[in-house]
């Protein structure tokens, strides 16, 4: 069953979708999406212990990354055609002091060619993936291509153990890097301050395994990149730790400065490179838009 899944998760590899314009969340929940994740609440409860998820069938899969941590999935209910909030497909958990965090959960439809994922909890939320699993993981699927004609997985996430500034349903969850660091997260959190945040909050490895996977480097230009990376690290430790509200903007500009001296000391490298920093902002996910 495990490699079924991980067959839908390649689907049309090493092929991935343009990106759809992402659906904007409502300002309040319905009463029908707060019902949604009142049960799938309720569900969540039974897995605040890994060990529970894993007796009940589910597996850890793919890498701790910053904005989603790590997804365990339920390989059974992820090849499936059923939609339940008590049954969901996957699990995310996130490491904070030592201890595995459940952060919400997240449930898979496969979709056949030219169909659409359901409208709840509302038309868009959903994203898909169609690339190979480690790549879209490190954000190293390329732009482009339309996928409409192809199968894929399409996913909806909700955040019910730590709370997502830009929604609960929104994919991506940048307070996850403030939570492993032991920082409240602001209001509003930017794509960039969290990436600054994770270099402070154990996910060096993380981007050192994108850097290798993208570009390759040589090894002297390899240790180059990490310490620009380590550095650029303690500048963001000394800022989180200065302020008692973390600074969106201040966060943000150590990580463009972090690009910029990467680009300054891997010349040759930062083409492929400059889609970890935003110059070609990617994240592995994408919306599906209406008519995709």
């Amino acid at each position: 069953m495990m490699r079924l899944l991980l067959l839908v998760l390649v689907l049309a590899a090493p092929v991935a979708a343009q990106h759809a314009h992402h659906a904007h969340a409502p300002a309040t929940l319905d009463s029908v999406q707060v019902a949604f994740l009142a049960d799938a609440t309720h569900a969540l409860a039974a897995f605040a212990d890994p060990a529970d998820a894993l007796a009940a069938g589910f597996r850890p899969l793919g890498p701790d990354m910053p904005h989603m941590g790590q997804h365990w999935v339920h390989p059974g209910r992820a090849v499936g055609r059923a939609f339940d909030a008590a049954e969901p497909s996957m699990l995310t958990y996130l490491p904070v002091d030592g201890r595995q965090v459940l952060t919400g959960a997240a449930w898979t439809i496969p979709i056949r060619a030219g169909e659409a994922p359901p409208d709840f909890p509302w038309p868009g939320a959903w994203h898909a993936h169609a690339g190979r699993l480690m790549d879209e993981a490190f954000g190293l699927v390329p732009h482009g291509v339309r996928e409409a004609d192809r199968p894929r997985l399409a996913m909806l996430h909700a955040w019910t153990g730590i709370e997502n500034p830009d929604g609960v349903f929104t994919a991506d969850n940048w307070a996850l890097p403030f939570a492993r660091a032991g920082v409240p997260p602001p209001h509003h959190v930017t794509p960039e301050a969290g990436r600054a945040v994770a270099l402070a909050a154990g996910y060096l490895p993380f981007y050192r395994e994108a850097v290798v996977r993208a570009a390759a480097p040589p090894p002297d230009v390899l240790a180059r990149i990490e310490a620009a990376f380590a550095h650029r690290a303690a500048s963001v430790r000394a800022l989180i730790a200065a302020e008692r509200v973390p600074d969106v903007e201040a966060l943000a500009a150590e990580w463009a400065r972090l690009g910029a001296e990467v680009e300054a000391v891997a010349p040759d490298a930062w083409p492929r490179l400059a889609g970890l920093f935003g110059a070609q902002g990617h994240t592995g996910t994408h919306a599906i838009a209406e008519g995709d």
